[in-house]
């Protein structure tokens, strides 16, 4: 049951070196910024004028973000593992 729980809410955050509230505060900003440009991709679906990049320029942009933050996880485990060289 322990080894569930800290799989489940512990593992991950470690692995990035956040804290479980860290790194809820971050992923709760990337769900709340998906909700809202799910509300500007139904509007635009109703009027097509309105918001006619603004879904796609936001989700490349966050595409960025969170492929900055694998970057560093990796790097992370990397260095824990003893396998690390910054001049890679």
């Amino acid at each position: 049951m322990i080894r569930t729980l800290n799989r489940l809410f512990v593992d991950h955050p470690r692995e990035v070196e956040e804290s479980y509230v860290h790194h809820m505060a971050a992923s709760s900003q990337f769900g709340f910024r998906l909700l809202k440009l799910a509300g500007c991709a139904f509007i635009h679906a109703l009027v097509p004028g309105l918001h006619k990049a603004t879904v796609s320029e936001a989700v490349c942009g966050m595409a960025d973000e969170l492929d900055g933050r694998a970057q560093e996880a990796r790097e992370c485990r990397m260095r824990d593992a003893g396998v690390w060289d910054p001049g890679l």
